[in-house]
């Protein structure tokens, strides 16, 4: 399958909304889903004019704390306490110290396992790795809500890899990831529908460019 691979984080969220509903197939009554999506955006920390004009900054803030903090958050659930490195650390020290050690190897991985209660993170699995002189970060998502929360998602990602890379002191360069089952809600429609209109003229503001 192609990569969504593109220079902005909105564009790949505006072509993977729209990959999805116009490729998936309906799951059950409730949404459309999309299997095995590869997905690419740079990991740097950018203006993004698509997410600051359609992204939810209270979804985002929340996805921070599940990220990166034990504390309670409105979702429920946390990553932080889930992660754990190649050395069971929840910090990224060891995927660091790993990758300074050795920087070719294949082993800095962290990956987020649910606590047994039937329960699966929807991001499991990120992997770290030096080549040509970048940091390039790998992650794998059983499913994400390709309009509600891939972006809040993809924020957190990238803010992982530019820790990595800046203890390292290199360049952050792309988070590539797949998605087993990227999915759209059905009640969602109307609102994807005008996500889908109105986006693309953003793209231009991203790029340098005015509005109209």
């Amino acid at each position: 399958m192609k990569c969504l691979e593109f220079d902005t984080l909105g564009e790949t969220w505006i072509n993977l909304v729209q990959v999805t509903l116009r490729d998936g197939l309906n799951a059950d009554s409730d949404y459309s889903e999309l299997l095995g999506v590869q997905v690419s955006f740079p990991a740097a920390d950018q203006p993004d004019a698509v997410v600051a004009q359609f992204g939810d900054s209270r979804l985002m803030a929340e996805m921070e704390k599940v990220f990166f903090s034990e504390a309670p958050n409105s979702l429920g659930h946390s990553y932080a306490k889930l992660m754990s490195g190649p050395a069971c650390r929840r910090d990224l020290q060891d995927v660091v110290d790993l990758l300074r050690a050795k920087p070719s190897t294949k082993r800095a991985v962290v990956t987020l396992c649910g606590p047994g209660n039937n329960k699966v993170p929807c991001v499991n699995l990120m992997q770290f790795l030096i080549r040509k002189g970048l940091l390039r970060t790998i992650y794998f998502a059983r499913g994400q809500d390709a309009f509600r929360k891939f972006y809040a998602d993809a924020l957190c990602v990238a803010k992982m890899a530019r820790r990595v890379a800046n203890a390292l002191d290199l360049p952050a360069g792309s988070v590539e990831g797949f998605v087993g089952s990227s999915h759209v809600y059905h009640r969602d429609r109307e609102a994807i529908e005008r996500f889908l209109l109105q986006g693309p003229s953003f793209l231009r503001k991203n790029n340098g460019g005015g509005g109209d």
